[in-house]
């Protein structure tokens, strides 16, 4: 489908949005994710492994758990609100469904369908039905996808900083048990938000901000290993 015309008003008012809302996450990274970074690798260089003691990880975990949240909230709307709409806009593609209301799952399998609808799509014509096709059953089907975007999201991390480790790859994979519990919870308890409250604690508070604590001390010490070889 294709819209009549490319409207420039539209096209203003996704733009200026699109300033504000990168100027936005640029504060947040810049004044609370970075400096909360900056203090633990000071931590690790004073007293090493003495830092992963479980208080002072749950302590960086909360420090950084609210404005990981609006980061990636940020980064959603600024994609696929914003980006995606002002090249819709522009090229006049007519289909603009790019997600739907994914932060009222009930579960965490609907949100894995309603968050990123192209990639969904792609997903399940070119990876679940051809496993379902040929004999396997839907629920090694859905691993296989899973699987497959488990690999992807650990290439996307790993790549930028130039060093293999699995935090993705495990947390994608975690997602098969979160999807059979909180479909549990959905299917006793219909309409409850239990399967909600679940979703936003372990991808907000607990998830995201223990890769990201992951990944910040991992790279400390492939710096330090690399440093001391020179």
């Amino acid at each position: 489908p294709r819209s009549p015309a490319i409207r420039l008003a539209k096209i203003a008012g996704i733009v200026f949005r699109l300033v504000v809302a990168v100027a936005f996450l640029l504060f947040l990274v810049a004044q609370v994710i970075s400096p909360n970074l900056d203090s633990l690798v000071k931590d690790l260089e004073t007293s090493g492994d003495a830092v992963f003691s479980v208080h002072i990880f749950g302590d960086y975990l909360l420090k950084l758990s609210i404005a990981n949240t609006y980061v990636w909230l940020l980064v959603f709307y600024i994609y696929f609100h914003l980006y995606l709409n002002l090249w819709a806009e522009i090229l006049r593609f007519g289909d603009r469904v790019f997600y739907r209301d994914w932060w009222n799952s009930s579960n965490v399998s609907s949100y894995w369908r309603l968050w990123n609808m192209p990639v969904h799509y792609w997903l399940v014509r070119h990876v679940y039905f051809p496993c379902y096709r040929l004999g396997m059953s839907k629920n090694a089907s859905t691993f296989v996808v899973f699987l497959l975007s488990a690999v992807l999201h650990e290439v996307l991390v790993s790549v930028p900083f130039h060093m293999v480790r699995s935090w993705s790859f495990l947390g994608m994979l975690g997602q098969l048990p979160l999807v059979a519990i909180t479909k549990y919870f959905d299917k006793i308890w219909p309409g409850s938000s239990i399967g909600n409250v679940i979703f936003w604690i372990v991808f907000c508070v607990v998830g995201q901000p223990s890769a990201v604590l992951m990944y910040t001390i991992d790279y400390w010490k492939a710096s330090r290993l690399e440093t001391c070889d020179a």
